[in-house]
């Protein structure tokens, strides 16, 4: 019972300064003893032996509340893990308005009060690498946009909302149910299930000129369920595609190909993959994704003046060697 008793106060102060008579509050709200039995003797008791033990604990004389300054905690954490995490936390600018950069950079210096000397000097040594999520505009301004999505999706709420085309630039009111936000190419997008296009889309955050949650909730019978997609890998693709997709299954093939089976619930993301992957991927299935791409494929090859009936991976590896950009093993330089 002392233990437990000692455990509860410790973690009370860690959550703020508190007096005597709030600890004994406190306490006696939990319902696995009977605290209202503990006088405030047993209280000042328990905060020496706290004290004892190495936490330093203050009593401020004109609130008459005790605060936790430090704890006797050491964090035994090998060096290239503190240099791994000091660049995960410096790759989000503060600066830039993304969430959780603030929180971030806090938490990295609540960890480093916590190192020894010597793991503390190791973060201030410079790791010789470096990256930065640097969004295309400041989400200073969009807090609260953010915030109203992150709560509707953790509500399952539906959300009306004016967006700006990126396109016409003309605004419209949608209706939409919020699956996910997340920060990618350059920008801060909300996944959702767009109800006047009754598909899945994304949206950049930043076009987002007004939100309002709705009273209805998102019926999970509602939800967009993920298909099933099947791509032919040639060899040279086949050997440095890694893990880019969900649940992704790879059979290779005699002739050193491979035939790649993953699951996604947006068909845009998968036809970009491919797109980088040139003529080295194609889609065999679903055929709405292979027949969007064709789609696609006709429509560039009209920008570019070209017959897609006579492009052929060998007709553009020709062309690549007559323009001379074909690198020593044969294929296009920059192509991994």
């Amino acid at each position: 019972m002392k233990v437990d008793r000692i455990l509860s106060i410790l973690c009370l102060l860690i959550e703020g300064p508190k007096s005597t008579e709030e600890i004994i509050h406190d306490l006696s709200e939990l319902r696995s003893m009977d605290w209202k039995n503990f006088s405030k003797r047993t209280i000042w008791r328990d905060i020496k032996q706290l004290r004892s033990n190495g936490f330093r604990i203050d009593c401020n004389r004109r609130t008459g509340k005790y605060e936790l300054k430090n704890a006797p905690v050491c964090l035994q954490l090998e060096p290239s893990e503190l240099v791994g995490m000091a660049i995960a936390c410096r790759a989000i600018s503060e600066e830039a308005g993304l969430p959780y950069a603030k929180e971030l950079a806090g938490a990295l210096r609540k960890i480093s009060s916590l190192l020894s000397p010597k793991s503390k000097k190791v973060l201030t040594l410079d790791p010789h690498f470096d990256y930065k999520l640097n969004p295309a505009v400041n989400y200073a301004p969009h807090q609260e946009t953010i915030e109203k999505l992150r709560l509707a999706i953790s509500q399952r709420r539906r959300v009306s909302m004016v967006y700006q085309s990126a396109h016409s630039g003309k605004r419209e009111r949608r209706t939409v149910d919020p699956l996910e936000l997340y920060f990618s190419e350059g920008g801060v997008r909300l996944r959702a299930h767009c109800h006047s296009r009754e598909e899945l889309r994304e949206f950049r955050v930043d076009r987002i000129k007004e939100l309002d949650m709705l009273p209805s909730l998102i019926d999970r019978a509602d939800g967009v369920e993920p298909f099933e997609f099947k791509l032919r890998l040639d060899p040279l693709l086949t050997r440095s595609v890694g893990e880019c997709f969900d649940d992704q299954k790879i059979t290779g093939n005699e002739d050193g190909s491979s035939i790649l089976v993953a699951k996604s619930t947006d068909p845009f993301r998968v036809i970009l993959r491919v797109l980088s992957y040139g003529q080295r991927a194609e889609i065999l299935s679903p055929d709405f994704l292979r027949n969007e791409m064709a789609s696609i494929v006709r429509e560039m090859a009209a920008i570019y003046g070209v017959d897609p009936e006579k492009t052929t991976p060998r007709t553009i590896q020709k062309r690549n060697k007559e323009a001379g950009s074909v690198g020593e093993r044969g294929r296009p330089v920059g192509v991994l």
